[in-house]
């Protein structure tokens, strides 16, 4: 059966995670699932199950609890790699077998398992529902994008908090998708697996390379579909250019918002779909860094040709800081959270987090604000914001003045930090 080629490599995994969205950092235990595909004990999972965990224990088949070690995430995928020695794993422990997620079909029977809602060793059973789901908005917890590179697969087999990162299985036992997200706020049985070729691809750069290079040139993407009409050009190829990230390679080359792509590298380009914008997205990312890469593109019915110089992928995680005089968290905007939240600019901090009752909360910071300048002075990154936060604090300063963006509206914000009490505690 497939229930016994796979159990014996099912994993539950117990992290414990670092976090900064209660408004301070703070350590949370979480619970998700993985699978050993590798006799030298490595494991598939979610990034967002095991990125930023300060301590991972597993919890084997067999009921044996042992420690693993992180090998490597990748936001953009969700997928990670952990690692256990085998050696301790005890008896029965194997890995199991990764099938082809290219030959699927629709309607094709398969099996969930993982660790629902914390139960271990959980099965359910279904049918694929889809091969070609696409979520251009889909972020992490952390607010960072992700599956930017491929379609999902949707299945109507039970996935729960706790399956994440648990295997999605053929009937012949052979695990062709890694369980992700599901939709259980209006809808039943509507789970998504991230494609296990795709998977292949990335365990096998994290575990020679610990992370993943990728190439890129500064451009967002939107489908042909709706558009043709408009530009004089068939919806059958080519990529619109929604938007160019000023001086970025795409910039460089000369390339504006309203182009539309038809060749890079000398390969056709056609995203008629949204569907379709993974595949182009994985094109760019797979382009050589610092490659010179030749491209056709049409503005204003003509057909032009040009040169772009690729550059590596910016780190896409974000850092964040504890302001525990004050009461809040605070992280970066990388551009991949800049995207996600749809920001204007990168300029500033967000606020990631406020604790309950403290002088941010009583002044009225949310989660999510852009912190713009503070006591006047402007705050252009994360590295000033934190300078302008530690003198402030060193000086004991007992009013601040924060201004803030909050969608399209400036707001302002007095804290009353009392540095002889408790960090983050307010006067009664």
């Amino acid at each position: 059966m497939a229930r016994d080629r796979v159990l014996p490599a099912l994993v539950h995994i117990q992290p414990v995670l670092e976090v900064f969205e209660s408004g301070e950092r703070g350590r949370v235990a979480v619970t998700g699932s993985g699978v050993i595909f590798s006799d030298a004990g490595y494991i598939l999972t979610n990034t967002h199950v095991v990125g930023g965990a300060q301590r991972l224990t597993c919890t084997l088949f067999n009921q044996e609890e042992v420690e693993a070690r992180l090998v490597g995430i990748d936001p953009l995928s969700d997928l990670a790699v952990i690692k256990i020695e085998m050696g301790a794993a005890g008896s029965g422990v194997r890995h199991a077998a990764l099938g082809d997620s290219s030959s699927l079909e629709v309607g094709q029977m398969v099996v969930a398992m993982g660790s629902p809602l914390g139960l271990a060793r959980s099965l359910t059973l279904g049918v694929i529902s889809s091969l070609d789901r696409y979520f251009p908005e889909s972020v992490l917890p952390q607010g960072t994008l992700t599956g930017t590179y491929n379609t999902w697969i949707q299945t109507d087999a039970a996935i729960n908090p706790g399956n994440s990162g648990g295997p999605l299985v053929d009937l012949d036992g052979k695990v062709i998708g890694i369980n992700a997200r599901a939709i259980t706020m209006v809808g039943e049985n509507l789970g998504f697996a991230i494609p296990i070729n795709l998977a292949k691809e990335i365990a096998s750069q994290l575990i020679q390379k610990g992370q993943i290079a990728r190439s890129w040139i500064g451009v967002s993407w939107q489908q042909m579909k709706g558009f043709g009409e408009h530009f004089g050009v068939s919806e059958d190829q080519g990529a619109l250019i929604g938007s160019v990230v000023p001086g970025s390679p795409a910039a460089d080359a000369g390339l504006k918002a309203g182009d539309i792509v038809v060749s890079i590298g000398n390969q056709p380009v056609a995203a008629r779909f949204e569907e379709d914008l993974p595949r182009l997205q994985k094109l760019v990312a797979d382009l050589p860094i610092g490659g010179r890469i030749p491209f056709d593109f049409i503005r204003d019915g003509a057909r032009t040709s040009a040169f772009m110089v690729t550059r590596e992928r910016p780190d896409v995680s974000a850092e964040e800081f504890d302001c525990r005089e004050w009461g809040f968290t605070v992280g970066e905007i990388t551009e991949e959270r800049a995207q996600a939240l749809r920001l204007p600019e990168r300029k500033g901090v967000i606020v990631s987090g406020v604790k309950s009752d403290s002088f941010a909360d009583e002044g009225g910071l949310r989660r999510f604000d852009i912190i713009t300048t503070v006591e006047g002075r402007a705050v252009d990154d994360l590295a000033g914001y934190r300078a302008i936060y530690r003198e402030l604090v060193e000086e004991r300063r007992a009013k601040i003045l924060v201004q803030t963006r909050r969608g399209r509206l400036t707001t302002f914000h007095v804290l009353k930090p009392l540095y002889d009490r408790k960090p983050g505690a307010v006067a009664s």
